[in-house]
């Protein structure tokens, strides 16, 4: 019988989390820094954020927090008070592909659920 691995510190569960919110989210980055093993992923990530939050939530919940922090930077850098021209142009190109035709809302479905089913073990 496989032992179950010792859940993460508090440490450790801030340290996972600044990885998924920086997009280093792929399961061998997270064992790599965690010393822990890709089947363990789903007990140690339920252990520390709750009984329904898999790894592949964990990744998802958290990707959308980094993308959130990344677009209010973006937004901070374009209109500071000396605006950078390049950051303002990529946070127009930014809302105006999210406002895009449905096409680009299923093609993120497909990958979110193609990454659901590669990520859950």
């Amino acid at each position: 019988m496989a032992e179950k691995p010792t859940p993460w510190s508090d440490d450790q569960i801030a340290q996972v989390v600044e990885l998924l919110t920086s997009f280093s989210n792929d399961p061998e980055t997270v064992c790599a820094c965690m010393d822990c093993k890709k089947e363990d992923l789903n007990f140690l990530c339920r252990q520390a954020f709750g009984p329904n939050m898999t790894f592949a939530k964990a990744v998802r919940k958290y990707e959308l927090v980094g993308k959130a922090k990344l677009k209010k930077a973006l937004m901070r850098a374009a209109m500071d008070e000396k605006p950078n021209s390049k950051a303002l142009d990529f946070a127009i190109r930014e809302y105006l592909d999210i406002l895009g035709p449905v096409e680009r809302r299923r093609k993120v479905a497909k990958e979110v659920q193609a990454e659901e089913e590669a990520t859950d073990f």
